[in-house]
């Protein structure tokens, strides 16, 4: 494509900032707004497809859809004569960052919070757009960029799709879309698919990031789908041993083959991370599934008495009595001599953040060590508050709360003549 020529009549095209196999991404200028912007074009080889131009137009209407911090702003979008062909363009906001695959693979993750703090800006996207009936079905790090001031933006619906009201995509069956590193069980299979999909997609996102690999790899993307349906995944730990359990717990939970095993929501899973963060979840491993059963034996063993069994089994039973009842009160001991003299975790006062934006809301909880997590689609307490304004939030400022907690705001839907 001449790069000296301007899209739609107002979009200047620069330099190409990436490409894939059907589309690719421009830096551009808007000679109307005066701005940088990101413009994304099919490509005109691909533009006689009918599938290629349904696939690119759904990202266009599904990403029109959204508005959130966390999802890349649309501003435009239309057709041109590209080459003889007539093709067509989206323009987005322009992130000045990179994306958390370059981030993976330049070891720039600070620490596993800082992996999950990334997590949960994704799942708040995540959230949004499952709020307006959207699955994006390819969740993964070159999808989700981070910007130089340290905002999320999650990208690439080109094979997003719609759900009806029972959470069930509305495609056809029996089709592969997605990426096969972070492929659902049911993508595998080709089956229809609801907002869960996501959230596994997402848990091998956040295993990535913890360990700087996914949990599934193989020579082949089919080789790689195949385990991810049929091999259950090794716990984060197994490749990064400094993971407290919890960290376990919360990825091998997210992905779980079964979706009715897993988080049931983005705004659970994200709960569910929050509580890490805060140091009050489980340190307790999911467990994995059992290995088949194999026969070792052909020669069934001989039938058993149970008249000479009972004693036996009762002795044991009360040696393991007495075994739990040693590991109590060792337990016990240990918490009388260690637990209580071990410092408290610390605390801060919550910000108040009532009156403030979204963005500047994010930026004082983060300056503290908390988290904002929106309300939206409530009833605000204080109709004067401006639209797109806190005007409440719990806990309420000034509460003593550990560092990492989940602050809760409701933004104001303003009043009806200023929607």
């Amino acid at each position: 494509m001449d790069r000296s020529r301007r899209l739609g009549g107002r979009y200047r095209l620069e330099r190409v900032l990436g490409q894939g196999g059907m589309a690719e991404v421009w830096l551009a200028y808007d000679l109307l707004l005066f701005r940088p912007v990101a413009v994304k074009t099919l490509r005109p080889e691909l533009a006689a497809d009918a599938e290629h131009w349904a696939r690119f137009r759904r990202e266009v209407v599904s990403a029109a859809l959204l508005g959130h911090p966390s999802v890349v702003a649309v501003y435009d979008a239309g057709e041109d004569s590209i080459d003889g062909q007539l093709v067509p363009y989206l323009v987005m906001e322009y992130v000045k960052g990179t994306t958390l695959l370059q981030f993976v693979r330049e070891a720039r993750i600070t620490g596993p919070e800082h992996a999950l703090e990334l997590t949960a800006d994704v799942l708040e996207a995540l959230d949004h757009a499952h709020r307006h009936g959207i699955v994006h079905r390819d969740i993964k790090p070159a999808n989700v960029m981070l910007s130089l001031e340290g905002t999320v933006k999650v990208t690439d619906f080109g094979i997003a799709r719609s759900v009806d009201r029972a959470g069930t995509t509305l495609t056809r069956t029996s089709v592969v879309v997605g990426t096969a590193e972070y492929l659902s069980p049911e993508q595998a299979r080709g089956e229809q698919v609801d907002f869960r999909t996501d959230l596994y997609s997402t848990g091998c996102l956040l295993y990535e990031l913890l360990t700087r690999r996914p949990p599934f790899t193989g020579a082949t993307p089919l080789a790689v789908a195949m385990k991810h349906l049929s091999e259950p995944p090794v716990p984060p730990s197994a490749h990064a041993p400094q993971l407290p359990a919890a960290y376990d717990t919360l990825v091998l939970r997210a992905l779980a083959k079964d979706p009715a095993d897993r988080y049931q929501t983005a705004e659970e899973m994200r709960d569910a991370i929050g509580e890490v963060l805060a140091g009050r979840a489980t340190a307790v491993t999911s467990p994995l599934p059992d290995p088949p059963a194999t026969v070792r034996h052909t020669q069934l063993p001989p039938p058993r008495d149970p008249r000479r069994e009972r004693p036996v089994r009762r002795r044991r039973i009360r040696r393991q009595l007495q075994a739990m009842a040693g590991l109590l009160a060792a337990a016990a001991c240990t918490y009388v001599i260690i637990g209580s003299h071990a410092p408290a975790r610390p605390r801060i006062a919550a910000p108040s953040l009532i009156g403030e934006t979204m963005n500047e809301a994010r930026s004082r909880a983060q300056a503290v060590g908390v988290r904002v997590q929106p309300i939206r689609h409530r009833v605000c307490p204080h109709p004067g508050t401006p639209v797109g304004r806190v005007c409440e939030q719990t806990p309420s400022p000034g509460s003593q709360v550990p560092r990492h907690t989940i602050l809760r705001v409701t933004v104001s839907p303003g009043t009806p003549h200023q929607r």
